[in-house]
C-alpha cells in the first residue's frame, strides 16, 4: 500500500504560532501478509503481517512501526 504525504505537516508552538516541520512530506510504501487458516467449513483464523519498505525522512504523526501484526478469529453462521 502506498501513500503519498502531499504537504508538510504542521503544529501550533507553545506561543501559538503555527509551524511547519521540514521533510515530514513524501512517499510512504507499506506491504502487507495475510495468512488464513480454516479450522472447518465456519471457523478460522487470519493472521496479518504488515511493515513499511519506504518511509518519509521525518514522521511526526507518532505512528511509526518497525512492523505490525494482527491475529482475528472468525466464524460464520
Amino acid at each position: 500500500m502506498s501513500i503519498y504525504h502531499l504537504s508538510k505537516d504542521k503544529f501550533t508552538s507553545d506561543e501559538g504560532v503555527q509551524r511547519t516541520i521540514e521533510d515530514s512530506e513524501g512517499l510512504t510504501v507499506n506491504g502487507n501478509l495475510f495468512l488464513n487458516y480454516k479450522i472447518n467449513e465456519s471457523n478460522g483464523f487470519q493472521l496479518g503481517i504488515g511493515a513499511p519498505f519506504l518511509v518519509r525522512d521525518v514522521r511526526p504523526d507518532g505512528l511509526t512501526r518497525r512492523f505490525v501484526a494482527n491475529l482475528e478469529y472468525g466464524f460464520t453462521f
